[in-house]
């Protein structure tokens, strides 16, 4: 008994590069959710969200606000004309806005309400609650100061503009002015609410159904194809590699033809998933048509490279296994196919940007919920046959470098 144990842990251990990989993919999973859920302080520019601001008014009090939002570290702020500002959020280019309509200074001068209202993405609800914590820490009392400010020198003006000299009337209203701190948070004109309005192309669009469907469709066609480029490590070890390579076939070709399948199998499981989420949730697939197969196209392409370049990288069926497992769980996660990217720190963000999966999934929420046409998703579309060219061609590298080396 004790030697059938001995036998099996120094198999285990002979598979160096392997063995590496089981230890390490729990370590990096520790410390990628660490680093989610808060193991990690990010600084406050880290969790800083981004507000469109569009301003209509452009009184001095609406630039004073501007200024104010800007100095706000919860928020990076970005200055746009009104007109503009629906189409941007709902076209997802920016995720929330605030609007500054005509009238504002002259409201908040007669203490009424003032003309603002905060739109924000439907499609991205579940992060709004960070934008508007930071955006009515710097809002609100801004109003409510500017309002009492207003009131004051309002009744100073009207009770004694008359009976009183204008230098002491001039100096009055300069101790009013010194009266009224940054941090003073008054509310008492009304302002302590905001008219908050989510938009979207069409009332009611499942954003939940397209996030379900693009992040778990990308993540599992990752590990199918991987799968499948394993088949060069099983030809290996069953010598049926050895007998090809007799044939007069060069490595590229051999490559070429894994990836051939893979593509083609890439296609045929994107094609059963969508027409399944189209038939049994309903989803909108044809809303754009062209762009959607444009998009399935490219995925399925950049899933095919990434597979034959793992099968060519590892030299053991356990290492595929491995080396697969630890990048794509690590890219669905990073790229947004488990959790909401906004949980992330802007560096997080940043590095997302080199999965397949950000780039995909980004793509099925313009084309499947956002009226962008094929031009919205041409970057989308040039980056993963970008990511399916240089991982065939790295691929094609490595694994003609190695037959070399072992034939």
């Amino acid at each position: 008994m004790f030697e059938i144990a001995k036998k099996d842990l120094l198999q285990s251990f002979k598979d160096k590069k392997g063995l590496l990989l089981s230890f390490l993919l729990p370590i990096v999973l520790i410390a990628l959710f660490s680093l989610v859920y808060g193991g990690f302080q990010s600084s406050s520019k880290d969790r800083a969200q981004r507000l469109l601001f569009c301003d209509d008014d452009q009184s001095e009090m609406s630039k004073n606000l501007q200024a104010e939002l800007e100095a706000e570290k919860g928020l990076i702020l970005s200055i746009k004309p009104l007109v503009e500002a629906e189409n941007l959020v709902i076209n997802g280019e920016f995720p929330s806005a605030l609007l500054v309509y005509k009238g504002f200074e002259d409201s908040i001068n007669q203490s009424k309400s003032a003309p603002v209202e905060f739109i924000y993405d439907e499609s991205r609800e579940l992060e709004m609650g960070l934008t508007q914590k930071a955006l009515m820490s710097t809002l609100m009392p801004f109003l409510g100061q500017q309002g009492s400010k207003s009131q004051v020198h309002s009744f100073i003006d009207d009770k004694y503009g008359d009976e009183m000299p204008e230098e002491m009337i001039a100096e009055i209203h300069d101790d009013i002015e010194q009266q009224f701190e940054p941090d003073q948070e008054e509310s008492s004109i009304g302002t302590s609410t905001i008219e908050s309005r989510a938009v979207s192309v069409k009332e009611d669009m499942p954003w939940g159904l397209i996030q379900a469907f693009a992040g778990t469709s990308v993540m599992m066609l990752l590990f199918s194809i991987t799968g499948m480029g394993s088949s060069i490590i099983k030809e290996r070890d069953s010598g049926t590699l050895k007998r090809i390579l007799y044939s007069p076939i060069k490595p590229w070709e051999i490559i070429l033809g894994k990836f051939s399948s893979g593509f083609v199998f890439a296609m045929i499981q994107m094609s059963i998933l969508v027409a399944f989420a189209w038939l049994a949730f309903g989803l909108d697939i044809f809303r754009n048509f062209s762009g959607l197969l444009l998009l399935v196209f490219a995925t399925a392409m950049a899933v095919s490279g990434f597979g034959i370049l793992i099968a060519s990288l590892a030299k053991s069926q356990k290492q595929v296994e491995s080396l697969s497992l630890i990048i794509i769980l690590v890219m669905s996660a990073l790229g947004g196919s488990m959790m909401p990217l906004f949980l992330f720190p802007e560096i997080i963000k940043t590095v997302a940007h080199f999965t397949i999966n950000y780039w995909a999934i980004d793509g099925f929420y313009d084309v499947l919920g956002r009226d962008v046409g094929i031009s919205g998703i041409l970057q989308n579309t040039l980056v993963l046959l970008l990511f399916s060219i240089f991982s065939s061609l790295a691929a094609i590298f490595v694994f003609t470098k190695r037959l070399k080396k072992d034939y």
